[in-house]
Order: structure tokens, then C-alpha cells, then sequence
């Protein structure tokens, strides 16, 4: 009886310990990234992350200070922080909710989760949602610094790396006015210039024509080498007076392989490359890597596109409406109410 005993206990250990292993096979791990085909020493670099249909945009200065911008739905957060970890980066100095839509602070909740992160800047545009209800839970849980995003907010990385806000204005001033079919929080979308010396980008959320036309009438100065296009893309933003203002070399879009709403738009594809813009898509090139050191800069992505396939937009439900309006009329109410774009 002593030895089945012993031989029970045994057995119980040895599926304890079976089990343990096949969770911790099942946990993401981070996987460390191999080195880039690019020199990074000194250098301010900036990476669209292919998170799918959303945003996700990580910032590492020279000295190594880290500022994430989104980080996509909440399955993308998961693998944003896979990444970052892979990265050897524990802690973020600073994330940003650019505006409460699932597609772009789901995966914030998630990443706070996992790492470290001293502060975070939103928009302070109010939002209901279960998503954006958690977020804020995990920001208090967390003891996550939150700071209200608006014009005139700025922070100083190291190396003269500047960071920048230029919307929301703060103090309640809030757009409300967008078009049919709009979106207030886009439009209140955190918008930031970042600099390096003679080298500058833009990052502009979800913002579009309405978010543009404020910026242009405050004589904001927008002039940046990398403009990140806004709303992924969508024919709603990137207009010629601000593109004109912006003056690009480079446009990123960042949007996923499979969505339903036409990002990116062929009238906002045409509109770059009338301008002379150089595009890159993180649904045909994966992960983007921008590096700079203060004068020129270089764009690498993970993989290279074709260029015919650079220029050609994605059919969306507007684009259906267009075409056929009672039929995508049904499809579009078919969509959750809280389901945004």
C-alpha cells in the first residue's frame, strides 16, 4: 500500500510539472530581435510597427529614451510588447493614446501591462467604451503619470530629441464640428512633431481634413521630412493645403492587409504621389524602420512592395456606398455602434 502510495504521488507530481511547462510554452516570449541592416549607434530611430489594422509607432532617441504612440487593437498589444521586450526595452518613458478608438489604445492596455511606463499623454477626450474604461483602470493600477495632451506640450528625450504637441488645443476646446460620418475623437486625435536636429516627422493619429484645416489656420509650423498620414490613409485627410505645408519626402501608412474600409484610399494615394512623395505601407512592407542623425534619414522596410502595388488602393464600404448605395448601406448597418475605424 506504502509503495502505490508513493507511486500515486509520483504520478501527480509529474502532471503538475507537465502542466507547468506546457504554460510556459504557451506564454509569448520575447524573442530577441536580430541586429538591422542599419547602423543605429547615435541615432534617433523610429518604427511603424505592423500592427494590423491600427497604429502603433515606437521611438527610440539616441541616448535610448523610449516613447510608444499607439500600440494597435489588444491582440496586437501582446505582440507590440513581445517586440519591445525583444528590443531589450523594459520601460517606456512615454506612451501616448492619440484618441479612445479600440484600433489604437487597445493594445496600450495590454503593453502596461507588461512593461514599465513612467507617463502617458492622452487626448482627454472622453469616451465611452469598455476598451478605453480598462485602459484608464490599467494607467491607475499600474501608477502610470497621465498627462492631458494639448498645444504647446512639449518633452525633451536626450540629444536634442524633441517631442511636440499641436492638437487637441487643451482647455476644452475641442473640434466638434466634422463631417457626416465623422469622428469627434478623430478629429481630437493627439497630433506631435517629433525633431532631431535638422530631421522631423509628424504623427497625426486619426486626424483628418477638419484637424488639418485648425493646424493650418493657427499657423502651426508643420514642416517635417516624415509626415505618419492620418486615419490610415482614408480619403478624409491628407488634403493638398496641408500636405503643401508638411512638405514630405516620405509618407507612412500604417493599416492592415484585410480591413473593410478602404485604407488605404486611392484618392489620398493620388494625392501623394502628385506631391512627389515617397509611400510606405506597413500592410505591403511590414514594420518600417526610420533612422536619422539630425541631417539625412533613411527609410527600411521589413520587406520591399511592389511598387504598382504602392499606388493602388484598398475598396472599402464608402467606395461600395458609391458604387452601389442601398447595398452597402445594409453592410455598413450590419457594423457594431461602437465598432470605429
Amino acid at each position: 500500500m506504502r509503495f502505490l502510495k508513493v507511486l500515486f504521488a509520483i504520478a501527480i507530481a509529474a502532471a503538475i510539472i507537465t502542466g507547468v511547462i506546457y504554460w510556459v510554452r504557451r506564454q509569448p516570449q520575447p524573442v530577441p530581435t536580430p541586429a538591422p541592416p542599419f547602423e543605429t549607434r547615435g541615432k534617433l530611430q523610429v518604427f511603424a510597427l505592423d500592427v494590423g489594422q491600427g497604429d502603433g509607432l515606437l521611438i527610440v532617441s539616441p541616448g535610448g529614451k523610449t516613447v510608444l504612440i499607439d500600440a494597435g487593437n489588444a491582440r496586437a498589444g501582446d505582440e507590440v510588447a513581445v517586440t519591445l521586450q525583444g528590443r531589450n526595452i523594459r520601460t517606456l518613458n512615454l506612451a501616448v493614446a492619440t484618441h479612445p478608438h479600440a484600433d489604437h489604445i487597445g493594445g496600450l492596455r495590454r503593453v502596461i501591462g507588461k512593461l514599465k511606463v513612467d507617463q502617458l499623454l492622452d487626448s482627454g477626450r472622453d469616451f465611452e467604451s469598455d476598451e478605453y474604461d480598462r485602459l484608464k483602470r490599467a494607467i491607475k493600477s499600474r501608477k502610470v503619470e497621465w498627462i492631458l495632451a494639448k498645444k504647446g506640450w512639449s518633452i525633451d528625450l536626450d540629444s536634442g530629441v524633441r517631442l511636440e504637441a499641436f492638437n487637441p488645443r487643451g482647455n476644452n476646446q475641442w473640434i466638434t464640428e466634422v463631417r457626416e460620418g465623422g469622428s469627434i475623437e478623430n478629429a481630437n486625435s493627439v497630433v506631435l512633431r517629433l525633431s532631431y536636429g535638422n530631421f522631423a516627422m509628424i504623427f497625426t493619429g486619426d486626424a483628418e481634413f477638419e484637424t488639418e484645416t485648425a493646424l493650418l489656420k493657427s499657423k502651426t509650423f508643420l514642416k517635417a521630412q516624415v509626415l505618419k498620414i492620418g486615419h490610415h490613409g482614408s480619403r478624409h485627410a491628407t488634403g493638398e493645403p496641408f500636405l503643401k505645408a508638411v512638405n514630405p519626402q516620405a509618407a507612412i501608412i500604417s493599416c492592415g492587409a484585410d480591413n473593410r474600409y478602404g485604407h488605404p484610399s486611392q484618392p489620398t494615394l493620388d494625392r501623394l504621389r502628385k506631391a512627389g512623395v515617397q509611400v510606405y505601407r506597413t500592410d505591403l512592407g511590414g514594420e518600417i524602420a526610420i533612422v536619422s542623425d539630425g541631417n539625412t534619414f533613411q527609410v527600411f522596410p521589413a520587406r520591399q512592395a511592389n511598387l504598382a502595388s504602392l499606388w493602388e488602393g484598398r475598396i472599402g464600404l464608402e467606395d461600395q456606398f458609391l458604387a452601389q448605395p442601398q447595398k452597402a448601406a445594409a453592410a455598413r448597418s450590419g457594423l457594431k455602434s461602437k465598432e470605429v475605424d
